[in-house]
């Protein structure tokens, strides 16, 4: 038993040296398309689509979506902008590829 223990700390402090190497943060990228913030915005509000509006700390709807974007998270305003009713705000997850071709 005095064995396993010794043999289960061994490799516990191993793992938490070898583990522990510090590697920097990635680089977020940002998506191409966070320009397209704005009229996105105002599309979402022309269709009365509450994620148009601001957040409850007062975030604008363009605020937010630029510094979503610029975190990595893309939101794809260029395939919001193009939508015709709130409901197909989840089409724009989709592959790009898939969306408006």
């Amino acid at each position: 038993m005095h064995r396993v223990l010794v043999a289960l700390a061994i490799l516990f402090v191993a793992g938490v040296a070898l583990g522990s190497t510090c590697h920097p943060p990635p680089t977020p990228v940002e998506p191409k398309d966070t320009a397209d913030c704005p009229a996105a915005c105002e599309k979402l509000r022309e269709l009365g689509c509450p994620e148009g509006q601001p957040l409850e700390d007062g975030t604008t709807c363009e605020a937010f979506c630029k510094a979503t974007q610029v975190k990595g998270h893309a939101l794809r305003p260029s395939c919001v902008k193009k939508i015709w009713s709130c409901d197909q705000i989840n089409i724009c997850t989709k592959d790009p590829r898939e969306v408006f071709e």
